[in-house]
Parts: structure tokens; sequence; C-alpha cells
């Protein structure tokens, strides 16, 4: 053998030898990234839980733990809500769960407090006045009880403001009848009273009258305020 087969095979040995340790390098690199993988999947699945779990105070004063389930659609952190299942457990609302709508026959909105919606009373503060249903507007009171009612802007004027901070006369856009060429304003169902909006009746019995604040006309308004200021 001569001197240039003798540096072939050295050339070989090493070059053979080189690729064994890059493989064995990406060997232990790639067992290094699994585990480092399983490690990150466990600090998620405990910070999920962490997430889901919170403590409540027993009888006795002691800490009890309680599980909020979280939604079961894929990759949504959300939680769950109350009482809502699905085909894989219970589900947000984002994800199809069904929200409870008010308790008040017929209607359709989401309930906000107490089973019903804020038109039928959820969060709404009635007058402090002792009787009257009628809701408050600023002080406690409604405007039949002394409540302040905002007067147009415009210099001297003393009516109230309707839109903008101004009454009608000073500018306050109102809305017009759709009936064909009527300048008359809208009342309810987007006509007049003269086009078939239907005036609200004073409660009072056997009053036509219609109905101003608080459900009856002024006539009877008047003299329930009376009697209030007149009793000791």
């Amino acid at each position: 053998m001569n001197e240039e087969e003798d540096l072939a095979v050295l050339i070989y040995k090493s070059s053979k030898t080189a690729k064994a340790r890059a493989a064995a390098a990406a060997a232990a690199a790639k067992e290094k990234g699994h585990s480092s993988t399983e490690r990150r999947t466990s600090t998620r699945k405990r910070s999920s839980a962490s997430v889901n779990q919170d403590f409540e105070p027993s009888a006795d004063g002691s800490r009890k733990q309680k599980v909020r389930s979280i939604c079961s659609a894929a990759q949504c952190t959300n939680i769950a809500m109350k009482g809502v299942l699905s085909m894989k457990g219970g589900v947000c609302n984002r994800h199809g769960a069904k929200k409870k709508r008010c308790s008040s026959e017929g209607c359709m909105n989401l309930a906000a407090k107490g089973g019903v919606c804020r038109r039928h009373g959820a969060g709404l503060k009635l007058c402090s006045s002792t009787g009257c249903p009628n809701l408050a507007m600023r002080g406690g009171v409604c405007g039949r009880h002394g409540a302040k009612k905002k007067r147009c802007s415009s210099e001297g004027c003393i009516n109230r403001a309707q839109q903008g901070g101004v009454c009608m006369k000073h500018g306050a856009a109102v809305k017009s009848c759709s009936s064909a060429g009527c300048p008359n304003r809208v009342v309810k169902g987007g006509v007049c009273v003269r086009h078939g909006a239907k005036k609200k009746r004073c409660s009072s019995t056997g009053c036509m009258n219609q109905s101003q604040s608080g459900g009856v006309c002024k006539r009877h308004g008047a003299e329930l305020k009376s009697t209030a200021d007149a009793q000791p």
C-alpha cells in the first residue's frame, strides 16, 4: 500500500467518525427537544387546571375547592356556562351556550338581573316616594316627585330639553309622521294620532283623558299631588 492509499483510508475513517458524531448529536438534541415539549405541555395542563379551580369558604370556615369547567370546544379556554351541556361537555357563549332570556311573558331580551331584562325591571331604581311605581330620574325621585328636568340650553328658554340639549322650538330634531305629507309629530308606530297612533289613557277609573306622567292625566296627577302635600 502506497502513501496515497494510506491517505485515502485515513480520510474515509475520519469522515465516517464525523458522521457518527453528528448523528449522535442530532439524536441527543431531538431527545432534549422532546423532553422540553413534554415539560411545556405538562406546565400548560397545570396552568389550565389552576385557572379552572377556585376556592369557596365552607360552613366550618375552611376553604373548599371549587372546580370550574372549561369550554369543550377545541383550543378554547373560556369558562363553560353553568348548567349548559353539549355532546362533549359544557360550552361558552362564543361556542353556542344559550343565554338566559327574560322571564317576562313574550319577552326575548336577555336576562340581566333577577331573571328579567332592564325593560322589565332589572337594575332599575324606582322613585323613593312611598307607593310611587315610576322610575327614579335624579336624586332618587321621579319627575313627578321633584327630580329636576333638564332645561333648554338656549338663553332665556325654560322649555324642557329634548335632543341635543335644546327644546323643539330651538332645533331639537323631531321625527315626523310617516303618512305622506303629514307634518305632525310621531306618537307611536311611526305615525301621529291622526293617522292611527293609539293614545294611552289615564289609569284613573272612568277617565278618558290622555295619560301624561305616572300613568295618569294632568287632572288626576294634580289631585294626587295636592292630596300628598296636604298630608302631615
